[in-house]
């Protein structure tokens, strides 16, 4: 089994790549294999369908392997910051590089951490997003908040809230469970 983990943050080493570090370190540990697309590291185009705006290569070949990751993926985890109550821009952006095709009939776990006020609402618009793909979200979710990080010396975090490393290994096991007992493989 094969899972991804978008990480939908504009800044590097954020909380939210660390969340997302710290889910495929729980996936790995289970013997499953995950690939992590960040978006921080490899930015996308704004889709262009005039055909006006030159697009640079770079920008071309990580949309194509967003693509191929999707397409290869059992199950997918999408990982945002809490961006004036929703999802980042950047994250919409790539997942207007995606399809039905990609998501159809898989499970998609969905994360965020809040810099301010904690809140789950960007996790509520990505189930209608997710709805809309045809994916089925998980219904355990995380939303964490700065504070449930500690800083290491180089600069990095780690999410150290022992409730949330609960929270992440139920979840985990949650949508390991629903890509393994899929009642809709048929229809994918």
């Amino acid at each position: 089994m094969k899972g991804l983990i978008i990480i939908g943050s504009a800044k590097r080493g954020s909380h939210t790549h660390a969340l997302a570090q710290y889910l495929k370190g729980q996936i790995e540990e289970k013997n499953q294999e995950v690939n992590v697309f960040d978006l921080a590291e490899r930015p996308l185009h704004t889709l262009d369908f005039t055909g006006q705006n030159p697009t640079i290569d770079a920008f071309n070949q990580n949309a194509e392997e967003l693509k191929k990751l999707a397409d290869e993926a059992d199950f997918i985890i999408l990982g945002t910051p809490n961006y004036h109550g929703s999802y980042s821009g950047i994250l919409k952006n790539a997942l207007d590089h995606l399809t039905m095709d990609q998501f159809k009939m898989k499970p998609v776990g969905l994360v965020n951490n809040s810099g301010g006020i904690v809140s789950a609402e960007p996790l509520s618009h990505l189930r209608i997003i997710v709805r809309s793909l045809l994916g089925i979200a998980v219904p355990t979710q995380i939303a964490t908040h700065d504070s449930d990080y500690k800083q290491l010396e180089d600069g990095t975090y780690y999410l150290s809230d022992d409730e949330f490393q609960l929270r992440a290994r139920l979840f985990v096991d949650q949508i390991l469970s629903f890509a393994e007992n899929s009642p809709y493989e048929h229809l994918k």
